[in-house]
């Protein structure tokens, strides 16, 4: 963690998600192909997506809950492809780099935007969007991890008390020895 506090990283006020874990839908804009944030539950939600450009929905959700077929559903009304990569979040690892590869193609040969989520936007999408963005963009690792940190992965700046945060923690320092250590 010594890593962390090195860089100098704070919580912004534009997060989206607040702390305690409610989803406030807004989804985040990570370059031009790539938008971010929490599952897409509603019309109305859905009808912002589109708005905004999003031709291809990636799901990171590894559930069979109602809400996924009634996503599937609406992306079809909406002219919007949906794409499942299961990615459980009860796992306490990481997937391996093929499974980001295959994410970070799926973004690449999309011809139009992407938005890519999992239930709230903050911790498998975080670890998905923090690997797109040191293959494909130029943001530095301070940048990448402080993105992480303003859309709600806020568990890399605490002590891991709980085994929830220990996990993400946990998970934090894989992604970073797998994908963003130099």
């Amino acid at each position: 963690m010594q890593l962390l506090i090195n860089m100098n990283l704070s919580i912004s006020s534009n997060s989206s998600t607040n702390f305690n874990g409610i989803e406030r839908f807004r989804p985040t804009k990570v370059d031009n192909k790539l938008m971010r944030g929490a599952s897409v539950l509603s019309p109305f939600k859905m009808r912002t997506i589109k708005n905004n450009g999003v031709t291809q929905i990636i799901d990171l959700r590894n559930s069979a809950y109602i809400e996924r077929p009634l996503e599937k559903l609406m992306c079809r009304l909406f002219g919007i492809k949906y794409v499942n990569y299961k990615f459980s979040h009860r796992k306490t690892d990481i997937p391996n780099k093929e499974f980001f590869e295959r994410i970070n193609n799926a973004i690449t040969g999309n011809q139009g935007k992407t938005y890519v989520h999992c239930q709230y936007g903050r911790h498998r999408t975080g670890l998905a969007v923090a690997v797109y963005e040191k293959a494909h963009t130029k943001k530095t690792n301070t940048e990448i991890i402080q993105n992480m940190i303003n859309n709600g992965y806020c568990e890399i700046i605490s002590e891991g008390k709980t085994q929830k945060e220990k996990k993400y923690i946990n998970q934090f320092k894989q992604m970073w020895d797998s994908f963003l250590k130099s």
